[in-house]
Parts: structure tokens; C-alpha cells; sequence
């Protein structure tokens, strides 16, 4: 019998064990030098980061209000679904402006989301809710005010509800459809030094045309050009299906724009095959998180299918 008791309680122990293990490298971390330890630890960028639970900030308009809404430093949560933890942080970096960042234990590798849109927005305000056990991001953003004695003004406060699906941040729909693709239109121009000019077109049969050309601002007569076409692989038919099925027309606008010089002018069209039409004009990229991840889903498939010239 007691033989029995102790095999018993071995098991146990080591079924623990294997649970706790399963939790990952996030799950291990229990105070903000730790937690900033890890962020400085994956890539140099971050190496100024810092991790305060008092959330202490030059800007006081952004300590009231992260102290309003009961913002914590980091929060633990499972937010791609992976079954192990992964790490919401709100800290510093360089400008003592706050930042929010998301730190995702993939098991092999850990990965940054970095809200990319901050560079353009101000105040991040997020926290990890629930619906039912399934964790989410709240994430919320400002307008940067022209004067530090200007208050946050709450009309420019764009509000999001996030989930951790095709490689990235997405916003959350409970009742995705699932209905075919008629016809996709996207076109990218972005100036700088040079101009960067993407258009891609889709249709029915999942064939994908994809034209681009690159020349110095200056000199439009050193344009290089190239029209290509392939037949997605499944994979990623699949993959831009979904994430087309994830997308919830009726709750986009049809022009977005931010207020900065050198950002990619963005124009899409998409055409479902049960009629419903999705028609954004994008000045900046930053629309949503669920349209700047088909974004950059599209421009990756130049680096992930097989193409070939164009006939012509």
C-alpha cells in the first residue's frame, strides 16, 4: 500500500512538473527587473527599456490616466493560445514616453509585438480582459497633443480589442465567416529617397499578379520594374482566406489618415464572393491591426511563392 502511495505521489509531482514546464519561459518571471532583463535580451533596440510597476512617466497626463485605469507594468496571459504564457508590458523607452509591447513564448523562440502604430500615436493604454477564458488585449491609443498642458482629448482615442492570430495582432471576432474571394485590388506607393510603388491583384482562382517598380525621387529614368504572377500555395491561400473571413467590413471606415509626411499611401479593394465588398483608402498603413497584418501578408507572398514573368 505504501508502495503504491509513493508511486502515486511521484506521478503527481511529476505531472506537476511537466505542467509548470509547459507554462514556458515567460511563466518563470516575477519582478520588473526580470521582466525588463528578457525585453533588453531580445534584440539591442531594446536595450534603454525599463520595466516599473509604479508607472512613473515625465508626462503626468499619461500617469494620471494609466493610474485611473488601473494599468498594470505587466500582465501574464496566454494570448496566442499555445498553451504557454506570454507577457503584456507597459514601460519606457529612450524618450520617457511610455510603450507598450508584447512579448509571445512560441516554445522554440520568443517574439516582440511592438504595436507598431505608436510611433505615430501616443499614450498606449492596454490590459489583458477575458471572454469566458479566452484572453485578450484591450489596447487603446491617443492623438499626440501639440502642448504638454493640453489635455488627452478622448474624441481622438481610437479603441481596439485584440487577439493573437495569423502571426499577428488582429482584432477580435467572435463569428468569423467563411465565404470565398471574388476579387482583391491593393496598391502601396511610398516615397522617401525613393519611390516604392506595390500593386497586387487577385482573383477567384487564387492567381496573384504582383507588379512593383522602384526608382530614386529624383530621377524617374533609373525606374526598375517587374510584373510577375503565381498560384498560391495552399498554405497561403488558406492563411489570406481566413484572415479576409476575419475581417469585419461593416466596422471599417473607408479612409483612414494620420498627419506625417513619408508614409505609404495605401488603396484596397476586395470584392466576397457572397457580395460584400470591403473599399479602404489608407494614408499611413495604420487603419487597423487586422488591415495592416493583410498588409503585410500580401507584400510577403514577393518572398514566399514562386513566381513567374508576367505574359505579356
Amino acid at each position: 500500500m505504501l508502495k503504491a502511495y509513493s508511486i502515486f505521489i511521484l506521478l503527481l509531482l511529476s505531472s506537476l512538473a511537466a505542467a509548470a514546464q509547459t507554462q514556458g519561459k515567460l511563466a518563470k518571471l516575477t519582478s520588473d527587473a526580470a521582466v525588463q532583463q528578457m525585453v533588453r535580451s531580445l534584440d539591442d533596440y531594446y536595450k534603454n527599456f525599463v520595466v516599473n510597476s509604479r508607472l512613473r512617466f515625465e508626462d503626468k497626463r499619461v500617469q494620471r490616466l494609466y493610474q485611473q485605469e488601473k494599468i498594470k507594468a505587466w500582465e501574464k496571459a496566454d494570448v496566442d493560445g499555445n498553451g504557454l504564457t506570454d507577457l503584456l508590458i507597459t514601460g519606457t523607452h529612450y524618450d520617457e514616453e511610455s510603450k507598450v509591447i508584447c512579448v509571445l513564448d512560441m516554445g522554440d523562440s520568443l517574439v516582440l509585438e511592438d504595436f507598431g502604430r505608436q510611433f505615430y500615436r501616443y499614450c498606449p493604454v492596454a490590459r489583458i480582459i477575458y471572454q469566458g477564458e479566452q484572453p485578450l488585449i484591450s489596447y487603446a491609443d491617443y492623438d499626440k497633443p501639440f502642448l504638454v498642458i493640453e489635455p488627452l482629448d478622448e474624441s481622438e482615442r481610437q479603441n481596439f480589442l485584440l487577439t493573437y492570430r495569423f502571426g499577428g495582432l488582429v482584432e477580435y471576432n467572435p463569428a468569423p465567416t467563411s465565404t470565398r474571394l471574388d476579387s482583391l485590388f491593393y496598391t502601396s506607393h511610398f516615397a522617401y529617397h525613393d519611390v516604392e510603388e506595390v500593386e497586387i491583384r487577385m482573383d477567384s482562382q487564387d492567381t496573384i499578379a504582383y507588379h512593383s517598380c522602384e526608382y530614386p525621387v529624383l530621377d524617374e529614368s533609373e525606374k526598375k520594374c517587374e510584373d510577375l504572377t503565381a498560384k498560391l500555395t495552399n498554405n497561403a491561400q488558406q492563411q489570406l482566406l481566413e484572415l479576409l473571413n476575419y475581417l469585419q467590413p461593416d466596422k471599417l471606415s473607408r479612409e483612414y489618415r494620420i498627419g506625417y509626411n513619408h508614409v505609404p499611401y495605401i488603396s484596397l479593394r476586395v470584392v466576397y464572393a457572397d457580395g460584400r465588398r470591403l473599399q479602404v483608402e489608407d494614408k499611413g498603413g495604420i487603419g487597423s491591426f487586422g488591415l495592416t497584418r493583410l498588409y503585410t501578408l500580401l507584400e510577403s507572398s514577393r518572398k514566399t511563392q514562386n513566381w513567374v514573368p508576367a505574359k505579356k
